[in-house]
């Protein structure tokens, strides 16, 4: 699911890039995704070099929607239990790792105009970003700017271990996580049979 999600923001943010440059539909794509952990190794920086990279540097779990386990009905005489869906939050950086300063400045206010004009995505509101087989799962992604104090800003570039670049950081809620695991089934319960016994003292 991460895959699909983080592969139709890409899709649909360079489809807003190309628009915004006047260019065609086969544009060459200006976002990818990869590790700007890695931009010090020769080929990873040569493969990212002028673009806008999109890379993934947390997961947390949304616990508010967490509680134990849910019960299905199949539609017949069983049900089924199993664990509620993971939801997470992604946090996603946005950066602008090319050589003119000002183009780079220009990219990333195209990445901010773009989450200002469209904040969630479902495969619903985004028709041809991802395979008819991954559209028939339950999907939403909200994106939000996240605002960062200098020291914060210091210590997530110093945890990259990368040159700062102009930058974007979005905490994308929610991705749900379902394996459909199956933890246990019955029957349902019809009646219950209560028995009374008379107490003596």
């Amino acid at each position: 699911m991460m895959v699909d999600a983080l592969t139709l923001l890409l899709k649909q943010l360079n489809g807003h890039i190309a628009q915004a440059d006047g260019s065609g539909a086969g544009a060459p794509a200006q976002a990818l995704w990869g590790n700007v952990a890695q931009l010090d190794r020769q080929e990873i920086a040569t493969e990212l070099d002028n673009h806008i990279v999109l890379s993934l540097v947390n997961i947390e779990e949304e616990r508010v929607l967490r509680n134990g386990q849910t019960f299905t009905s199949t539609g017949s005489d069983r049900g089924v239990y199993a664990n509620r869906p993971l939801y997470l939050n992604l946090f996603l950086l946005f950066s602008a790792n090319y050589r003119n300063y000002g183009t780079a400045l220009k990219r990333l206010a195209q990445v901010l105009a773009f989450f200002q004009g469209k904040q969630k995505f479902t495969f619903a509101n985004s028709p041809g970003a991802v395979s008819p087989a991954a559209a028939l799962a339950e999907f939403s992604l909200s994106m939000d700017l996240m605002s960062l104090t200098f020291e914060q800003v210091n210590h997530l570039w110093g945890y990259l271990g990368a040159r700062q670049t102009p930058f974007a950081l979005y905490r994308g809620r929610l991705v749900a996580i379902d394996d459909q695991r199956v933890l246990e089934g019955g029957g349902r319960v019809r009646e219950l049979d209560i028995t009374s016994r008379s107490m003596t003292a």
